[in-house]
This record gives structure tokens, C-alpha cells and sequence, in this order.
């Protein structure tokens, strides 16, 4: 019985654990930190993707303060380091720029959420014409494209 007890607290914990893993990005996705009336949301699935190779479109957009745009940098770096498979190498299958000490531009791969497809996360963020605001737009991509083919469909701007 206690062998038991013991391994649903086990179960339970690493169940917990893994859930609290994906929050960050989840919480951006989702809005939540962010008024919804600011963002703009985009989700295409199904036969408008397939010649991208792709199942899931989904990205949100939206104008940040300062404080806003470094919290959300932060839990980006955090999700891409705990969720990114390893290339041969041992670095993150990804490309990152950055300008004025300030993630700009990122895209990278993270671990799928099905075993038969790949998952990107990007991040772009540029100044407004609004002192101290920042446009950001993240997206996140689901499908069997490989990160060549998607640097060919979003060039940097």
C-alpha cells in the first residue's frame, strides 16, 4: 500500500512539474498578464497550411510597455532552454538576433506536442513610434517544416 501511495505522489508531482513547464509561453499565448482587447489573434489549422507543411498557425500580436516587453523576453529565453531539443552539437536548433541588449528576432525549435510533427515558437519585436512601447508578435507553428524552409517564408524584417 505504501508502494502504491508512493507512486501516485510521484506520478502526481512529475505530472505537476511538467504542466508548470510549458506555463510561461502558455500564459502568453493565452493573454493572460495582458488586457485581450490589445491583441490581435490569429489560428489557421487545416488544408490552408498544407502547402507550408504546416497544421498550426497560431500568433498574437500586440503593442507592450517596456516592463512587458522584458517580462515576456525572459519567459521566451526560458521556455526556448527547457523545452529545445539538442542538435548534434548540443545547442538549440534555433537563430537569434539581438539588438541594444534586446531579443529582436528568434526563431526556435522546442519539443513537439505530437510525435509526428515539429513546433517552432518565433519572436519579433520592433519600437513603435510611441516612445517606450514595442510591437511584439509570437507565433507558434506546428507541422513537418524544417527551420531552412521556415526562414524562407518569414524573412526578417
Amino acid at each position: 500500500m505504501r508502494r502504491l501511495i508512493f507512486l501516485m505522489l510521484c506520478i502526481t508531482t512529475t505530472m505537476s512539474i511538467q504542466a508548470q513547464k510549458d506555463r510561461g509561453i502558455n500564459d502568453i499565448f493565452e493573454g493572460n498578464g495582458i488586457d485581450k482587447s490589445r491583441i490581435t489573434e490569429t489560428i489557421i489549422r487545416g488544408e490552408q497550411l498544407e502547402p507550408y507543411h504546416l497544421t498550426v498557425f497560431h500568433s498574437i500580436k500586440f503593442n507592450a510597455t517596456e516592463k512587458e516587453r522584458n517580462d515576456i523576453e525572459k519567459q521566451f529565453y526560458a521556455y526556448i532552454s527547457q523545452n529545445a531539443p539538442r542538435s548534434d552539437g548540443g545547442k538549440p536548433n534555433s537563430e537569434m538576433e539581438s539588438r541594444g541588449g534586446h531579443l529582436y528576432y528568434a526563431i526556435a525549435e522546442v519539443k513537439p506536442l505530437s510525435p509526428f510533427d515539429r513546433r517552432y515558437i518565433c519572436y519579433q519585436c520592433s519600437s513603435t513610434p510611441t516612445a517606450g512601447t514595442f510591437s511584439l508578435t509570437l507565433v507558434s507553428l506546428e507541422g513537418k517544416v524544417s527551420l531552412q524552409n521556415l526562414r524562407k517564408m518569414f524573412k526578417k524584417k
